[in-house]
């Protein structure tokens, strides 16, 4: 993913919280079971910027150790997952839901793949698709 200068906003469900990331290292999809229990999803796509790339604008972050090293931070109002930091790391993870616009910074590969749930494989290839609800 090529560093730029854009500016990408975010925030949670309720708009409680409110967050900019610059200069984007890379965006991928994560399958651990932490992220999957984390985000009630099959996978969690997320994207990595240093830590200083990373500002909350707008509200408070309510922080969970998961586990040893790692702080999770969400809104505590509507439980929106928003950020994943490990402390030894120099960079931080947004989740790019979250992401006013999740389309400008696409996936590029999988992680954790080893603990994967097969119904993650291919999003459902084969099942009928619907353009907003179930009929």
């Amino acid at each position: 993913m090529s560093e730029n200068s854009r500016t990408y906003p975010g925030g949670c469900l309720c708009g409680a919280v409110r967050y900019r990331l610059r200069h984007p290292r890379a965006a991928y999809w994560c399958h651990c079971t932490l992220c999957r229990r984390a985000s009630g999803s099959a996978a969690l796509p997320w994207v990595t910027v240093e830590r200083g790339d990373f500002e909350v604008v707008q509200g408070v972050l309510k922080l969970y150790a998961s586990s040893p090293g790692v702080v999770r931070g969400f809104c505590g109002a509507c439980g929106s997952p928003i950020l994943f930091d490990m402390a030894r790391e120099d960079a931080v993870d947004v989740s790019l839901g979250t992401l006013d616009d999740p389309d400008a910074l696409p996936p590029t590969h999988h992680i954790w793949t080893s603990t994967a749930l097969e119904m993650a494989q291919g999003l459902g290839p084969g099942l009928p698709r619907h353009g907003a609800e179930a009929p």
